[in-house]
């Protein structure tokens, strides 16, 4: 409880302090020589640009922004603002500098370099980059945020649906929906990586990812028929759609795996039969084992019980019909 207090207090603090810092900022900008003009400002940008002064493009970025709020240069200011703090591994916010830029300028003259290096942004958020607390630039970046990558990869999505950037955004989508376990959500977005772009690299990929999602699913959970019958359809129609695709004999392996799940439950249940003496019903879940899974691990091990009682009912049988003669 006074950790929790402690933290939010903190935080509450960092904010305060990060907004006087802001002010302060801002008011040195508006103390900048009036006399220059948003051109000059632009000029600055451009030349920091070119010589890769990464600070150099955000500060003279910053002083168009706020002495020429209503400058034509400042959407193409968000651009390089966006490209500066990327740079800078400050991702977040540069992200949030590129949607600026796309939704201050009609007919954006860098529209597909801003998406880019959205989904470069994306790539570090989903391999585990950091955000700033509170989303203000001052304060300290102590958030790792697969959804900020989720959020990023939907916006390509929509934006962009039949570029190579949004097949890899369906793709990384359905990696970051499996990881959080929304099963259902996460083999869609792999299906419709596969249905609009069938040619793709990563529709191979697609299909590996839904047998990875059915996998984890029958790992995870109780195991449900219907995820092994699925599994098997994927199986084939991996098949179908890439003919000797070598991958697809990790997807068959997979469902090797799931099979062993279902077998091994079967395989104990005709264990314990067998321990309390009703072979009869042994012999049954055995027998199961054999007909359902003959690929599982658990199948050799059904036939050398299923063996041994059906040797031991021989013997059985054979020592009553003595008995019954005598």
């Amino acid at each position: 409880m006074i950790k929790t207090v402690a933290i939010s207090f903190f935080s509450v603090f960092l904010a305060v302090t990060s907004i006087a810092v802001a002010k302060s900022e801002t008011s040195k900008l508006e103390r900048v020589v009036k006399a220059k003009t948003a051109h000059d400002f632009y000029n600055d940008i451009l030349n920091s640009y070119q010589k890769q002064d990464w600070k150099g493009v955000v500060f003279h970025a910053k002083q168009l922004l706020t002495t020429y709020a209503e400058s034509p240069f400042n959407a193409e200011a968000f651009y390089y603002k966006g490209v500066a703090y990327y740079n800078l591994k400050d991702y977040d916010i540069a992200n949030e500098a590129f949607t600026k830029y796309l939704r201050n300028e009609t007919t954006p003259k860098f529209f597909e370099d801003a998406i880019e290096f959205k989904f470069r942004i994306a790539e570090r958020f989903y391999e585990g980059a950091r955000i700033h607390l509170l989303g203000f630039e001052k304060l300290p970046k102590v958030f790792s945020s697969k959804e900020e990558a989720l959020a990023i990869y939907e916006e390509i999505i929509t934006t962009l649906p039949r570029h190579d950037l949004t097949a890899k955004s369906l793709y990384k989508k359905g990696c970051i929906l499996c990881d959080i376990n929304d099963y259902k959500l996460s083999v869609e977005a792999f299906q419709t990586l596969i249905r609009r772009f069938p040619k793709h690299y990563l529709a191979p990929e697609g299909f590996l990812g839904i047998q990875k999602v059915y996998l984890k699913q029958c790992e995870e959970e109780f195991p449900d028929p219907d995820i092994l019958q699925l599994a098997d359809i994927n199986l084939q129609k991996f098949k179908e759609y890439f003919p000797g695709e070598p991958r697809a004999e990790e997807v068959k392996n997979m469902l090797i795996q799931m099979e062993d799940r279902f077998a091994k439950d079967l395989f104990e249940t005709g264990n314990f039969y067998e321990r309390t003496k009703k072979e009869d019903a042994a012999i049954m879940y055995y027998t199961s084992v054999l007909a359902q899974y003959p690929h599982s691990m658990y199948a050799d091990k059904s036939q050398k019980s299923l063996e041994k009682l059906q040797r031991k009912k021989m013997i059985d049988s054979t020592k009553n019909s003595k008995k019954t003669k005598k």
